[in-house]
Formats: C-alpha cells, sequence, structure tokens
C-alpha cells in the first residue's frame, strides 16, 4: 500500500507479493515481459509503475471500456511490506470502513461506487466470501442479502476455499454496468459489494449507474482511474527510481575508493 509505486511486483520474502492478501494475484511475467522489452528499447527510460496503470487502461479498453490518458511519469517504490497489503479491503468490510478507507487516501465516496466497478472483470477467491455461505454472522444460514439460487451455484463452486469465481455473475468478460444491476438482484459476490447497494450513503450512486446510460459510468471512471494513480505520488523523487528490473530494487552503486595519495 505504497501507493500506485509497483510495490506490488517487488518479489523478496514479507513483500506486498508474498502476503496472505496477495496469493490469488497473477500475470507477474507479463508485466515482467513488457519491462524487458522496453529495457531493450529504451533504457532506463518506462518504470513498472507506468506499465501497471497503462496495463490497466489497455485491458479495460479491450473489454470494452473507457479509454483514458495515463499520467505517466511516476518512479518505482523501493518498500513492499507484506503486512500493508492486508489494509486492502478483502471482501468482509462495511461500507463505513470501505469509505474511510477511500476518504484517507483523498478519494469520496462516488469513487468508491466507481472503482468497485472494477470488479466488473475478474475473479475471487472462495474464501473471501465463504463466511456468507454458512452460519452469516452465527445465524445458522446463508447471508440474507444473497439470492438463493446464486446462493446455491457459489456453494457449488465452492468446494475448495482457493478455488476462484466470477466477481460478476451474469458478464465478466465484458466492461459494462452489470456489476451494478447484479447488485440490485442480491448478486453482489462480496459483502463489500453487496454494502454499495444497502448503504444509504452509496445506494445512490449504484441507483444512478444502473439506471444512466453505460457512458456516465465509464466517464467517471476513467476520471477516478486518474485520481487513484495519483494517489500517494512519494516526494521528493529521489526517494524513487526506475527499477530495471520490476521484482527487485536496482542495486545499490558501489563508491569510487580513491588510492591514499603517497608522499
Amino acid at each position: 500500500m505504497q501507493g500506485c509505486d509497483a510495490s506490488i511486483l517487488l518479489n523478496y520474502q514479507n513483500s506486498e507479493r508474498r502476503a496472505y492478501a496477495s496469493r490469488t494475484l497473477r500475470g507477474f511475467q507479463v508485466i515482467d515481459d513488457i519491462q524487458a522489452k522496453f529495457e531493450r528499447d529504451i533504457p532506463k527510460r518506462v518504470s513498472c509503475a507506468d506499465i501497471l496503470t497503462a496495463g490497466a487502461r489497455d485491458a479495460t479498453l479491450l473489454l470494452g471500456g473507457p479509454f483514458w490518458e495515463v499520467p505517466l511519469g511516476r518512479r518505482d517504490g523501493k518498500t513492499s511490506v507484506a503486512k500493508e497489503a492486508d489494509l486492502v479491503p478483502q471482501g468482509r468490510k462495511n461500507a463505513t470502513a470501505l469509505i474511510k478507507i477511500f476518504q484517507e487516501r483523498g478519494l469520496n465516496i462516488l469513487e468508491l461506487v466507481v472503482l468497485s466497478g472494477a470488479h466488473i472483470i475478474g475473479r475471487s477467491s472462495c474464501r473471501s466470501f465463504q463466511h456468507r455461505l454458512a452460519n452469516y454472522k452465527g445465524t445458522g444460514g446463508p447471508d440474507p442479502t444473497l439470492d438463493r439460487l446464486y446462493w446455491r451455484n457459489l456453494t457449488q463452486s465452492c468446494k475448495r476455499s482457493s478455488n476462484l469465481v466470477n466477481l460478476d455473475a451474469t458478464t465478466p468478460k465484458t466492461s459494462d454496468t452489470e456489476y451494478y444491476k447484479n447488485l440490485g438482484k442480491k448478486k453482489g459476490l462480496l459483502s463489500t459489494d453487496q454494502e454499495l447497494y444497502s448503504d444509504p450513503r452509496t445506494a445512490p450512486f449504484v441507483s444512478t449507474f444502473v439506471n444512466q446510460l453505460p457512458d456516465l459510468f465509464y466517464n467517471q471512471f476513467a476520471v477516478s482511474m486518474v485520481k487513484l494513480a495519483n494517489v500517494k505520488v512519494p516526494t521528493p523523487p529521489n526517494e524513487n527510481e526506475i527499477r530495471l528490473n520490476c521484482n527487485y530494487v536496482n542495486p545499490t552503486p558501489r563508491k569510487k575508493v580513491n588510492p591514499p595519495r603517497r608522499g
């Protein structure tokens, strides 16, 4: 959680990448391949942080989502701490906790709802929502905000806690607004998803994205992604670097030692 500075890519013991919360992350080799090509063609010019932010935009675009100008020039962090990865919401927090997390990073309630819309694609491990499937909050039954047929399907899909399930129950490979429509049908996969529909502070934004043309969501998503990319930009700039390998910080140059003077 150092900010959008590619700290998640650093690969060593007790880094964010090795954290329990990061266990389902994939695609690291793709980033390595892109970075290796840049280093061959224009060495020491493109940061791993820029590759991640531009890659997120391009993947969204390929799935039918919006285009936005990616603010480039961000440098890579030198620090990655596993316990900070656990600060990322894991699917169980209520709306109040989510709002607080976003506000601490300069993001408002609208941006919480919009950026949660990134769940139109991707998958989650069953362990992130298994608490909703049985004995929810000691009731002996499932979460009542889960559609019964959806609950049955999830139960069948989650024989193992490590199994993966689509975040969007209806159109998991398309960038659209079905994610918000699913919340009204009690088909939000994570508690943090369904909370957006039920909490009076976030529900009006969900309703707006359901009832308006998708362009409204696309335009706001693009604006919010640019703002997210500028969270916690480190200063002064010499604290960060352009990594030569996204997995490791650059080696510290050896200081030149002058020979002792004679005479």
